[in-house]
């Protein structure tokens, strides 16, 4: 489904194609659905040889959403990532131009850089080499110890990357097209004005659990009742929309207050609708739209295969012009980190220990076609590999 030009204008926030459907879905009290159910062997939630070969198919040779353009608002500016382990550098040098680099100094690999910030020249911390952020080399204390190496071939080592819908795409080999990885689903993502968005807070998760549990909570609405009886079974509403683009995938829900516009004429539309809208990019990245900000959760494997890493990072729509707006828009990420934290990551560490004494299966029901769609692509891409 594409979302015209005309729906974009006629919203502040959400496409009206989407609002559309959320709203037929609340007024016929069902969802959309996939043809059946599906049974996942468990195995591939606790299986080390299918593990390493997600590391390498999935991970390391492939693209990744690592943020938002609008970190980088600027010449002069830099971020660092944590991206599947790879220490990835991320600059707007004084051209203007998007650059990613290893964030490893090509003395001895130490990172060089931390967090993000603005700068001329970023320094190593081990001996001080220093770096221009188009990644040429700057400064070598005691040069002459290194006159035999061609000083050209000592800037930092670059990586493929593409500004995709104000999204930064990074990829971790050379090989890698991070504009035709993402390119199924670019359309649908140029209404979220990522190119404007500013970071409010980040938060970091260590799970027990295998990577494909921890991001399989972000892709249903089922267990909110039960789980989130107390924190979100108020606010979400179960009539979930879902699109399939290449690999990725879109879905959406209404929130409390659709019962309010569900009969207005879209001409008496609020500017900003009660739905939330969820990209879910390939291989492991959620965006989570809501009425007021942006969630990019980055979900990646550890060392072993019943572990994994989340960062959670919360982002204003707009820049923040006062403390007051940063609190606000801070206490929806605090929210979030709460729910997930206490409710959404012990539970799928408790699924993997499932998992781990024996379960012959997992079983998505028809009613989580997300869920489907992501353990259906994630298999795709190991067998053609």
């Amino acid at each position: 489904m594409t979302v015209t030009n005309s729906d974009q204008a006629t919203s502040d926030r959400f496409p009206r194609e989407l609002v559309r459907r959320l709203l037929d879905n609340y007024r016929g009290k069902t969802l959309d659905h996939a043809p059946g159910p599906m049974t996942e062997p468990a195995t591939v939630f606790t299986d080390p040889v299918r593990f390493q070969k997600e590391l390498e198919v999935l991970f390391h040779g492939g693209a990744h959403i690592v943020g938002w353009t609008g970190e980088l608002p600027k010449p002069g500016t830099y971020i660092t990532k944590n991206v599947a382990g790879h220490p990835v550098l991320v600059t707007r040098a004084e051209d203007g131009v998007l650059r990613a680099f290893r964030n490893a100094c090509t003395h001895r690999g130490a990172q060089v850089a931390d967090g993000c910030g603005e700068a001329r020249r970023l320094t190593c911390p081990y001996h001080a080499w220093s770096f221009e952020l188009n990644g040429d080399v700057a400064g070598q204390p005691q040069a002459y110890a290194f006159s035999d190496i061609e000083k050209s071939t000592l800037g930092l080592q670059a990586l493929p990357v593409a500004d995709v819908a104000g999204l930064i795409a990074v990829g971790l080999s050379d090989d890698v097209d991070p504009v035709a990885a993402f390119a199924d689903i670019e359309p649908q993502l140029r209404w979220c004005g990522y190119e404007t968005h500013e970071i409010v807070c980040q938060h970091t998760w260590t799970l027990k659990a295998n990577w494909k549990i921890a991001f399989d909570v972000n892709l249903e609405s089922y267990h909110v009742d039960y789980l989130h009886r107390e924190t979100l079974s108020n606010l979400v509403l179960h009539n979930p929309i879902y699109d399939s683009f290449g690999k990725h995938a879109r879905w959406g829900f209404p929130t409390v207050g659709t019962e309010r516009v569900v009969d207005l004429p879209e001409e008496h539309w609020p500017p900003t609708m009660p739905v939330s809208i969820v990209h879910t990019l390939f291989p492991s990245v959620v965006l989570l739209e809501t009425p007021v900000s942006c969630q990019m959760f980055r979900v990646y494997p550890g060392r072993n295969v019943n572990e994994c890493t989340v960062d959670l990072t919360e982002a204003s729509l707009k820049p923040i012009v006062n403390e007051e707006d940063r609190e606000a828009r801070k206490r929806g990420a605090d929210f979030a980190a709460l729910v997930v934290g206490t409710e959404d990551f012990p539970t799928a560490e408790q699924c993997q220990r499932g998992a781990e004494i024996g379960l012959t299966n997992f079983n998505f029901g028809s009613n989580e076609p997300m869920l489907q769609h992501w353990h259906r692509t994630w298999q795709n891409a190991l067998d053609n590999a």
